[in-house]
């Protein structure tokens, strides 16, 4: 009798760490086109800092790296290096017992620094930003100039789009009113763009991007294929267009 409650109890452990046992993967994940990111998973040097075991590697994957692995916790803390050349910690909370990961990887950590529009706005300075970009046949020149001004700061663009061959030009231009949120937005932007001299070089050809207040003038190599243009700046000028 002794004996067969000693195996019950050890059946019911043995059932209870199983059913309490979840396994996770890990996906590197671009946020800006909600897409699996063109980054490995095996470059952004992730370490996963709750108690676990690997026990799976991924056969399709280019490099030998886990991507799979198995935890009693409830909540998963992982440590890994975005695009930027940044590290990130998150935390993640176990809802299923099988679960994928979104690992970030074109996610920005904010950090100090002074930038050009802040100072911008406190000097009474414009602001100037121009970058070319081309894809598809097609090659944008893009001049922007924030001009600060006691009620409502404004924003000038102007866009030139020229198709190769055909040599056809279309010219863009607009002023827009900005409100805080919209500054608030634009001081992330350009915070993204001094990062990118030291992020990850993922594709070409590059954007070029000049960045101007006054005598001082900052240059930025995109390699990353993120297009921040696209964060903010796109859906600014289309909206008030």
């Amino acid at each position: 009798m002794k004996n067969i409650r000693l195996t019950t109890l050890f059946l019911f452990a043995f059932i209870n760490t199983i059913v309490s046992q979840n396994t996770l993967e890990l996906i590197a994940l671009d946020h800006n086109s909600k897409k699996s990111s063109i980054t490995h998973i095996s470059e952004i040097n992730f370490k996963i800092l709750t108690k676990h075991k690997t026990i799976a590697i991924d056969p399709k994957m280019f490099f030998p790296v886990p991507c799979k692995f198995e935890t009693f916790e409830n909540k998963v803390k992982i440590e890994y290096q975005n695009i930027f050349n940044q590290t990130l910690d998150t935390t993640y909370i176990i809802t299923s017992k099988k679960q994928k990961i979104y690992l970030l990887v074109d996610k920005m950590k904010d950090y100090e620094v002074k930038t050009f529009i802040e100072t911008s706005l406190l000097e009474n300075k414009k602001w100037n930003l121009e970058f070319s970009s081309g894809s598809c046949g097609i090659n944008a020149n893009t001049k922007l100039q924030i001009i600060p001004r006691e009620n409502n700061t404004i924003l000038k663009y102007k866009i030139v789009k020229k198709w190769n061959g055909s040599g056809k030009k279309i010219k863009e231009k607009n002023v827009i009113k900005l409100s805080k949120n919209d500054l608030d937005k634009l001081i992330i932007f350009e915070k993204k763009l001094r990062l990118l001299n030291d992020a990850s070089k993922r594709c070409m050809p590059a954007t070029y991007y000049y960045l101007t207040l006054g005598s001082n003038k900052l240059k930025f190599k995109d390699e990353t294929c993120t297009n921040i243009y696209n964060d903010f700046l796109k859906e600014l000028i289309e909206r008030n267009n």
